[in-house]
């Protein structure tokens, strides 16, 4: 009888060990999740003040733009509280206007302001793509140890789910579905 206790009360501390463990492993990956979401965040401020300086710049230099509402999306982005994925989309769209524009008026395109607005906006989008990586990797982590055995009873514990990936969304193809 006192070896089935010990035994059991080792097999309990065990398991104990294990679910705290993977307690840790959670721990660890909202922080890295976290982290991610703070570079983003960044990088998403930045990419919308420079979109916000080319309107100016747009604008002191064609007349045409002068009474225009340029990049209507970053108007959405100011008035709304969007999440992170819909400012991304939000983002992505106003950036594919800005260089429409430029494409329509080649002379824009030449503004020495707008050409290192646009190094820095491809410098940004750089980071933001390996920002959005780094999250994504850890996500898939984390939406493992949510679905597999034992892990999966601390996450039901404490409540933990599964999280939504960044994906990079084709503008064309949404604006199409959208047209039918």
């Amino acid at each position: 009888m006192y070896y089935a206790i010990v035994l059991v009360s080792a097999l309990i501390l065990i398991f104990i060990m294990i679910e705290i463990n993977y307690y840790n492993k959670f721990q660890l990956l909202r922080i890295k999740v976290s982290e991610a979401f703070n570079n983003i965040d960044i990088l998403f401020e930045k990419k919308l003040n420079l979109l916000e300086r080319c309107i100016t710049i747009i604008k002191d230099n064609n007349k045409k733009y002068k009474d225009e509402t340029l990049l209507g999306n970053l108007g959405k982005i100011k008035n709304k509280k969007l999440d992170r994925f819909e400012l991304n989309r939000e983002l992505m769209l106003a950036l594919r206007e800005y260089h429409s524009i430029l494409d329509l008026d080649k002379k824009l395109s030449e503004i020495e302001a707008l050409k290192n607005i646009n190094e820095d906006l491809v410098d940004i989008d750089n980071d933001l793509n390996a920002a959005k990586k780094y999250y994504n990797d850890n996500i898939v982590l984390h939406n493992n140890l949510v679905k597999c055995f034992p892990s999966n009873i601390v996450a039901k514990l404490f409540h933990y789910e599964k999280r939504e990936f960044f994906k990079e969304e084709k503008i064309e193809t949404l604006e199409i579905l959208k047209e039918k």
